[in-house]
């Protein structure tokens, strides 16, 4: 216990999570994000890691959990560090949690203790975590930080119809003439299910897979049904947000035929987007530019406060007047033989990416000038 009363400890068990999982929750709401709260995590415990490799790093007041930071032990190509559990695999927006400065002081100074290379990619730039470690951090090895990818979200304040007016008029314009399109092929219906049961929910699940497996992502591997892992994330996390009453299902249908689909969830007065797909044999209908319209639509009715894109920001998100959240990869590579390793690893990969991009700019130079 440090000289504010204030202890640190590491859980290192699935149990652990689900025995702080409602203190760990009340954390998590003050963030506003359920992307930050014990269900994520135990869903993610349970389906993308060794359970022996959870390193969740909590700090209590007065037995009272007051700062968590949601760490797993990573091992590949004969290197080990420490990143947020999950963020590799589902590259969602992510962070630590904390009541005060002087909590988070106490976590981030537990973290850099366990004298490992430590990479935390997606979380907010900026104090106070980003000032806070690089404060504690200064004095055990390197810090570095590189811009992430940012993540959109759309401010739902107002009345639906003045936020509608406020896309550009030819963004409105196609959109209203694609629409007109898919309904001169079909009666058009969009369905927002909140499941009753474990069975209700694998029915929907199973659309959802089947809808998604159908677009592009099929062809390039990020499909759901091509991967097992997140596939078991995916199912595992909505049994959990169903119970809790929270997860949302969405349909673009067609004659009563699924052609688009939103996998959300309805929590802190926020939509939030955890998958979208479509059936790509209705491409020139823009059926996920549709349904994500009628989505935020529904977060503008709702009196939610905001509809969170969640992954990366994206050109077809362009469609919407928004805002962004600033991310960036934080990391610590300690004075120690596994820390320069590490950063070696990770000087060689940035050089070499630098090096695919001017040769890729070469090519394209090249290319543009033969064809001229």
């Amino acid at each position: 216990m440090d000289r504010q009363g204030y202890e640190a400890d590491v859980l290192t068990r699935i149990a652990d999570i689900r025995a702080a999982a409602s203190d760990w929750d009340v954390l998590a709401a003050r963030a506003g994000g359920p992307l930050l709260g014990a269900d994520w995590f135990l869903a993610c415990a349970e389906t993308l890691c060794a359970e022996s490799d959870l390193r969740i790093v909590v700090v209590r007041s007065e037995r009272a959990l007051c700062a968590v930071a949601p760490l797993v032990l990573v091992r590949r190509e004969g290197l080990e560090w420490l990143e947020v559990l999950g963020v590799s695999a589902l590259y969602e927006p992510t962070g630590f949690l904390f009541d005060s400065a002087e909590s988070l002081q106490c976590l981030v100074s537990k973290v850099i203790s366990f004298r490992v290379p430590i990479v935390l990619a997606r979380v907010p730039a900026g104090p106070p975590l980003e000032t806070t470690f690089r404060m504690l951090a200064r004095h055990n090895g390197i810090v570095l930080s590189r811009k992430s990818a940012s993540a959109a979200y759309v401010e739902a304040r107002g009345a639906w119809e003045e936020y509608f007016r406020s896309i550009s008029g030819q963004r409105r314009y196609d959109y209203q003439r694609k629409r007109k399109r898919t309904e001169q092929l079909g009666q058009v219906a969009v369905r927002i299910e909140r499941p009753d049961s474990r069975v209700d929910l694998l029915h929907l699940l199973e659309e959802v897979f089947r809808v998604e497996g159908a677009g592009w992502k099929s062809r390039s591997g990020s499909a759901l049904l091509s991967n097992e892992r997140i596939r078991k994330f995916i199912v595992r996390y909505s049994e959990i947000a169903r119970e809790r009453g929270v997860l949302r299902v969405c349909f673009l249908e067609v004659n009563g035929s699924s052609i688009a689909t939103i996998l959300g969830v309805e929590a802190g007065q926020r939509f939030w987007v955890l998958k979208i797909g479509y059936d790509e044999r209705w491409a020139r209908c823009s059926p996920g530019i549709q349904l994500t319209m009628e989505t935020i639509r529904y977060a503008f009715e709702h009196e939610l406060e905001a509809y969170e894109f969640l992954g990366s920001e994206e050109p077809w998100q362009a469609m919407w007047p928004r805002s962004r959240h600033d991310l960036i990869t934080l990391a610590l590579y300690p004075i120690s033989c596994s820390g320069f390793r590490a950063l070696s690893g990770e000087l060689y990969r940035f050089v070499m990416k630098r090096v695919s991009r001017v040769l890729d700019n070469g090519r394209c130079f090249k290319g543009t000038h033969v064809s001229n």
